[in-house]
């Protein structure tokens, strides 16, 4: 990316719906930059083609599309275009290569100074010093995934109903809130025959309740993950639908309705099924993965695990069999600690992002006592969850 020589650059990528974005800017300092320039690592690949995009951005800029073309460097193939807009200026050139692992970048250099040799010589610096390496261990995380699928869900369920109910806690252990979740093998007669649910609430100042329903074939082949979010700002929801072409549709409510579509990696799950990934991962031997989880609010976030050495030193205890540490790639510092029985269950989660939030496991009778204020809710809600 463009640095120095009146050019300033992003430190490092950021995050923002389900795209990593390293970003540069000319005159450095300026509130009304003259040139910009953008990389786009995005973890989901469009549905269309490169220049079925670049027509729906020319359309979108009500520019013209000049000049179209593709480049090779190392590996990658970059298809791309430049568009004009004369009256004001704008030249645009646009680039999109396709990664494994349905991954997609995406390169754009803005300038509105009558300058296209500039942006030329940027985009083509960009692409110059582009450099891709395959991940390993999301291509380990994949192999876990596959082996999910394979087995298929069901031969994870010891029962028709797996319930589990969690207290969440602050940093001096009080009760701040709980989860409720359960999931269901409803038997091979159904397309989506494996269900859950689950709610969870916090209070305080600022109370929020998320439920969130799922179903999903054996096979994870198909699936429909709905989620509701309320609290004093109101209500908003989303709808995630998979289907077998391996394509996500995300729909947002709330405001405004908003719909998007991913191509997914292989090594994306629901975050519903991170238990059974981290059994699979005991299961198959593999001691480290990055995969992609699928949140209920639509974020696909790279997650990095690995299992650690239990040790006392580490909140553990006697029920502690296996103890797993996980990151979020996303940038924003979080992580989570988590401890499983010899049953190959978590029963405890630690999580750190600024503060401590500690998950225990418990019962339905510990959350009513805790919070009974919402006992006749709470019942309500878990006859639903069954």
């Amino acid at each position: 990316m463009p640095s120095g020589n009146g050019w300033e650059c992003d430190e490092q990528w950021k995050y923002q719906e389900n795209t990593f974005t390293l970003y540069s800017f000319f005159p450095a300092g300026s509130s009304r930059p003259t040139a910009r320039a953008y990389c786009r690592y995005v973890l989901g690949a469009d549905t269309t083609t490169p220049f079925e995009r670049f027509d729906q951005e020319a359309a979108n800029a009500d520019a013209t599309i000049v000049e179209t073309n593709q480049t090779r460097t190392g590996t990658l193939t970059i298809d791309w275009a430049k568009m004009d807009k004369p009256e004001v200026f704008l030249c645009v050139f646009l680039g999109t290569a396709r990664l494994p692992d349905n991954r997609q970048l995406d390169i754009e250099v803005h300038q509105v100074a009558g300058d296209d040799q500039m942006a030329e010589r940027v985009f083509k610096r960009i692409i110059e010093d582009l450099k891709f390496e395959d991940n390993q261990l999301l291509k380990t995380g994949a192999e876990v995934v596959a082996e999910i699928k394979g087995k298929g869900l069901g031969s994870f369920l010891d029962n028709q109903n797996r319930q589990a109910f969690f207290l969440i806690k602050d940093s001096r252990e009080r009760a701040i809130g709980f989860t409720m979740d359960v999931l269901v093998d409803s038997g091979p007669e159904g397309r989506l025959n494996i269900r859950a649910g689950s709610l969870s609430y916090i209070r305080g100042l600022r109370p929020r309740e998320q439920g969130t329903s799922f179903q999903c074939s054996n096979d994870l082949s198909e699936f429909v993950f709905k989620s509701e979010i309320s609290g004093r700002t109101g209500r908003s929801g989303t709808e995630i639908i998979a289907g077998k072409d391996n394509i996500m549709t995300l729909m947002k409510f709330g405001a405004e309705t908003d719909e998007k579509s991913y191509r997914l990696n292989p090594a994306a799950i629901p975050e519903v099924f991170f238990d059974q990934l981290l059994k699979q991962m005991l299961d198959s031997g593999k001691k480290e993965v990055i995969v992609d989880i699928i949140q209920a609010n639509g974020k696909i976030i790279p997650v990095h695990i690995s299992g650690i050495e239990v040790t006392k030193d580490m909140a553990a205890d006697e029920d502690a069999a296996h103890v797993f540490m996980l990151e979020l790639l996303d940038g924003q510092g979080f992580s989570e600690r988590l401890y499983l029985d010899n049953r190959h269950q978590v029963y405890k989660r630690l999580f750190r992002q600024d503060n401590i939030y500690i998950l225990e496991r418990t019962d339905i009778g510990s959350i009513m006592e805790e919070f009974p204020e919402r006992e006749e809710y709470i019942l309500q809600k878990n006859q639903t969850l069954k």
